[in-house]
């Protein structure tokens, strides 16, 4: 058995640099994306090299303007009510201001941008536009807030006053929306960079417009239990 300390170069001329032969390039993790890697040391990226801004841009080639649209509407349709069950489970045992104002609007906040989020970091090529992005974080934020409302005036309140109904389809409703947008800016900010950096996306980036959003919605908890307390409302 012989070692192979230089395995010969196999660059194909209409294809990729493969790492072994008959191992397929894999773009998530191209060495050509390493953070540390100089170009000083490594020289200019060849150009059948893998690399992940490639790779994002041959399948945004290849994926048509309808079928982004389509993934747009899928989404959402979808994220808004499929971060119910997980915001509502949060709250299972648990109760007191520090729920309110903290793990409520934190878990509600993370859940309904999470499918959208996760879209920008693993098939970013789905998405044509910021406008798409803050469309499925709005509409999450709707569709959230009418399921929320669906299930607290109909289980969660005994005999909703016409002040409780008239505010949570407006006022709460709004409030849902507008932190959804906050966080859709931070998703939108990942998917720009990491096409302005030519690298992989950083959903970390999002974390500032995310944590924006979760204070927006805390403080909105915490002002609307002291009106409650004190009877100003309601």
């Amino acid at each position: 058995m012989q070692m192979v300390l230089h395995p010969a170069d196999t660059t194909d001329s209409n294809g990729p640099i493969w790492t072994l032969p008959g191992t397929p390039p894999e773009p998530e993790h191209s060495v050509w994306d390493e953070p540390g890697l100089s170009p000083e040391l490594s020289g200019t990226v060849p150009d059948s090299a893998v690399t992940w801004h490639r790779h994002f841009l041959a399948m945004s080639a290849a994926t048509s303007t309808r079928m982004t649209w389509l993934v747009t509407i899928c989404v959402a349709l979808v994220a808004g009510p499929l971060a119910v069950p997980g915001a509502m489970m949060q709250s299972v045992g648990g109760s007191g201001l520090l729920l309110l104002v903290l793990i409520g609007p934190t878990a509600e906040e993370v859940l309904k941008v999470a499918l959208p989020a996760w879209i920008v970091e693993r098939r970013p090529w789905l998405y044509r536009s910021p406008a798409q992005i803050l469309l499925c974080a709005v509409a999450a934020g709707v569709a959230f807030g009418v399921v929320e409302n669906l299930i607290y005036l109909n289980v969660y309140i005994d005999k909703p006053t016409p002040q409780i109904v008239w505010w949570r389809w407006t006022v709460c409703l709004l409030l849902h929306a507008s932190c959804s947008l906050i966080a859709g800016w931070g998703v939108v900010r990942t998917w720009r960079e990491f096409q302005a950096r030519q690298s992989l996306p950083q959903i970390a980036l999002a974390a500032p417009a995310l944590t924006t959003a979760i204070v927006v919605h805390g403080l909105y908890n915490a002002t609307a239990l002291i009106l409650e307390t004190t009877h100003a409302i309601f």
